[in-house]
């Protein structure tokens, strides 16, 4: 089990040595898998290669790949800069003509094709390999500390669903007894209205049934138990990508719980209900974290 929130750096040297490939991704949750990337416009051709290399081992969650280039002493390589004194030139003869002024010369900088970038830092050859090497450390480190927070997550839940299974036990015994106590309060009041109504009459007795039948919560709480049980086996399965699964299950959990304390709605079971629907909320919360 993975949790979808984690960080990673991975760092592989250039060919000739000179410089240091350096990538960072960060993820959060999300049901979806989401990669945005942040690169220098001479690495933008390896996009492709930078993003399988990432869906091959991650299945969900919302990344964040950043990628940079460094010196051999640790900063930052940017390309050289240049301004192209004949565009100048001519962009000033045109403002003059035009009797703009002078302070028009001030964002002289921001027209395309004033500045340029006089070459790549990298050559093609060496960029390539060097950069999916860093890729692929930064993505093992993820996944290091995803695994490492997934297994907290996993003791967490196994204990929110021992709780449940506590609290479904302090319910079942009285849930059990709602069908007869039921039947013989109907029957009871019956008898103070005064109407004349024989037990042992099959009308009489099927209404009684079916009026009872409607506090049965038998079949919820095997619903229940199976449901935790099923849970429990996701959580020692070795998959990786459990989340979708889990998440499901929690929805059937609550709505099961939910049914239960509609059905039952006694003074002792309601504060038990309660307690069971917060502690389901927080598995729901903790589940939307697993990959």
């Amino acid at each position: 089990m993975r949790s979808m929130t984690g960080f990673g750096r991975g760092e592989c040297p250039s060919a000739n040595g000179t410089g240091l490939f350096r990538v960072e991704i960060s993820s959060v949750n999300r049901k979806q898998f989401e990669l945005k990337l942040s690169l220098p416009r001479e690495m933008l051709a390896w996009e492709n290669a930078l993003r399988k290399c990432v869906a091959e081992k991650v299945s969900r969650g919302a990344l964040i790949l950043r990628a940079e280039l460094l010196s051999s002493s640790g900063t930052l390589l940017v390309p050289e800069l240049s301004i192209n004194e004949k565009n100048v030139l001519a962009l000033k003869k045109e403002l003059e003509r035009l009797s703009l002024p002078e302070s028009a010369l001030q964002n002289i900088l921001c027209v395309p094709g004033i500045v340029e970038q006089a070459g790549n830092v990298l050559s093609d050859s060496e960029c390539p390999e060097a950069l999916l090497c860093a890729c692929t450390r930064a993505v093992d480190a993820l996944l290091s500390m995803r695994t490492t927070e997934g297994n907290a997550l996993r003791k967490d839940l196994a204990g929110r669903i021992d709780n449940l299974e506590k609290m479904l036990s302090q319910v079942e015994p009285e849930a059990s007894l709602l069908p007869g106590l039921a039947r013989e309060r109907l029957l009871k009041k019956l008898a103070e209205a005064g109407l004349p109504v024989d037990v042992n009459d099959e009308r009489v007795l099927r209404e009684v049934v079916i009026f009872a039948d409607k506090l049965d919560v038998n079949e919820e709480i095997t619903r229940l138990k199976s449901h935790f049980a099923h849970f429990r086996a996701f959580l020692a399965e070795e998959k990786e990508s459990l989340g979708r699964n889990m998440d499901f299950l929690t929805q059937e959990i609550f709505r099961e719980i939910n049914t239960l304390g509609n059905k039952t709605g006694t003074v002792t079971i309601s504060p038990v209900i309660v307690q069971m629907k917060a502690e389901a909320e927080k598995i729901r919360e903790q589940v939307q974290n697993v990959e």
